[in-house]
């Protein structure tokens, strides 16, 4: 399948493998480690995402549906195939996810249970109702992002957190709704 050996071929998903292991605190992998840990439920739920995506944005026929459904059934992930994801991208766990962003940054961090989406159904899949989730942002456990928003650069979701409006650079945000509470100081700096 041209697809699949062209996706394993890619930097992409080299850079999500390489996130893993420098999270786990482990030494940087090398090139064949992406094949070694292709069935790891951390990583494959992951190659899912990428080899859908790819499907999608080549046209080809019921793969990236049947991509989505093996994510959904073996890992409780729901994964549009519409969304663009960065590089370095780490569900720690995935169950219970449901990922309705309309684009995800560099390096995000999403726990178990979170869910992003419309607040409004959606059939069509409009940018203008989803959110827009920035670089190396954290998404705590069973938080909720909803509607046409932006989640800044460096931005903490704490557990929970029901966030319905914008998220600033760097802000760490909780409750039901949520409500900034800090804000890192090295992105306090460069702003």
């Amino acid at each position: 399948m041209p697809v699949l050996s062209e996706l394993l071929s890619s930097d992409l998903l080299y850079q999500d493998l390489a996130r893993q292991y420098e999270l786990e605190g482990r030494p940087q992998p090398r090139r064949f480690a992406v094949l070694r840990r292709l069935l790891h439920p951390r990583f494959l739920p992951i190659v899912l995402c990428r080899l859908s995506r790819a499907a999608w944005l080549r046209r080809i026929p019921l793969l990236p549906g049947l991509c989505g459904y093996l994510n959904l059934l073996l890992f409780g992930l729901e994964v549009p195939t519409r969304c663009e994801i960065g590089s370095g991208i780490f569900f720690p766990h995935p169950s219970g996810t449901v990922v309705g962003a309309w684009r995800i940054g560099r390096n995000v961090t999403i726990f178990q249970g979170v869910t992003l989406g419309a607040r409004e159904l959606d059939m069509g899949f409009d940018p203008r109702l989803r959110p827009d989730i920035g670089d190396n942002v954290i998404i705590g456990a069973g938080a909720k992002v909803l509607g046409g928003i932006r989640v800044e650069d460096g931005a903490t979701i704490g557990a929970n957190s029901v966030v319905l409006h914008p998220v600033e650079k760097g802000s760490t945000v909780v409750g039901i709704p949520a409500r900034a509470v800090a804000r890192r100081v090295a992105a306090a700096r460069s702003t």
